[in-house]
């Protein structure tokens, strides 16, 4: 066998290049399109803003000697959304008799939601009281805890001392509503909501109205009862007899069966005539009493007796006899009280009077 010729130096050392392979070339465009759409705008991770920590409660101490009080309000400015909790803790060595101080117009700007008392409790060979205390903040120029006073006792003394101490007191900042800088100008101007009233309120409103208009409509009947008797007054004899007699036909009482009520009436009609037109008190006089007292009557002519005795009589037989007369029996007791009322005040007025 043949072999082939080396080549010589003269020519030089070839360089061998090694061609990659078709898993390094996929390998490798798979990286860059990794890289471009990391780099992308709308695929790029955004990262989540911080959430802001809480501030701190707010701590205030205020000590006599070996005694401490520690006021803590958390959270440390007014925030209308929640309560301010505040805490009293006092502590003092044993031979000290002490006593939390009470908060009794001593807030400014707080309403006081609630409080209660720990056990007391010993630390450190120090006795320890706690009070805890729900403030609810209110709108005011200023949110204030005035200084309070801490009374003490020192039973090792002798003899025992009492004296007192005050503390600083706490000027509350308020929290903004918007965090940040306010904007100059709002965008969105909110629409009054309807909030409906509760059950209570609308049965109330609705009582107070029924009330009013029950007011109202009595105020009503009674002004027109005023009116009516005002004008009633004013009317001479014969027009409120007359006035009264058209009242009762229109009740119709006939039409309804109801005779003794209309008979009853009708002959009031006449008895309150001549009550108010001769003041003989007529209404309150039986038939026989009445008759009586017109036959002594010089005013009352003979025929007018008689007449007026014939109406009370047939009347008497329908109240008290149950008698049911016929309609023109009817009309004629009508007409009868009618003319003598008319031809009555014509003899007083000395008019002539229509031949009947």
């Amino acid at each position: 066998m043949g072999l082939a010729p080396r080549p010589s130096a003269a020519r030089g050392t070839a360089t061998r290049i090694r061609q990659p392979t078709l898993a390094a070339s996929a390998r490798t465009g798979a990286a860059a399109l990794l890289l471009l759409l990391a780099r992308a705008p709308g695929c790029a991770r955004k990262t989540p803003a911080p959430t802001p920590r809480p501030a701190p409660p707010r701590v205030e101490e205020a000590a006599w000697g070996p005694i401490r009080l520690t006021i803590t309000a958390d959270p440390p400015q007014v925030d209308f959304s929640r309560d301010v909790l505040l805490t009293l803790r006092l502590s003092a060595p044993p031979e000290f008799e002490v006593a939390l101080p009470s908060l009794q117009d001593r807030l400014e700007g707080f309403t006081l939601s609630g409080s209660f008392d720990r056990e007391p409790y010993t630390r450190e060979g120090r006795n320890v009281l706690e009070r805890h205390c729900r403030l609810t903040p209110t709108v005011a120029q200023r949110h204030r805890l005035a200084p309070l006073a801490v009374e003490y006792r020192d039973r090792a003394a002798r003899p025992p001392q009492t004296g007192w101490f005050p503390t600083r007191p706490l000027v509350f900042e308020v929290q903004p509503p918007v965090a940040g800088p306010a904007p100059r100008a709002i965008s969105h101007t909110p629409r009054p909501v309807w909030i409906r009233p509760p059950f209570r309120t609308v049965l109330a409103w609705t009582a107070a109205a029924a009330a009013l208009l029950a007011a109202l409509y009595g105020a009503w009947k009674l002004l027109r009862r005023v009116r009516e008797s005002v004008r009633l007054a004013r009317m001479s004899p014969r027009e409120r007899a007359l006035h009264e007699l058209d009242t009762l036909l229109r009740r119709n009482l006939i039409a309804r069966g109801q005779f003794k009520e209309f008979y009853i009436e009708l002959t009031m009609v006449v008895r309150r005539y001549i009550e108010r037109q001769h003041g003989i008190r007529a209404p309150e006089q039986t038939t026989e009493e009445f008759l009586a007292a017109v036959s002594r009557d010089r005013r009352f002519e003979a025929e007018v007796v008689a007449r007026l005795k014939a109406f009370l009589q047939a009347a008497d037989l329908v109240k008290f006899a149950a008698y049911r007369p016929d309609p023109p029996a009817v009309d004629q007791a009508v007409e009868t009280a009618r003319r003598y009322i008319e031809t009555d005040t014509a003899a007083l007025e000395g008019q002539p009077t229509a031949a009947t």
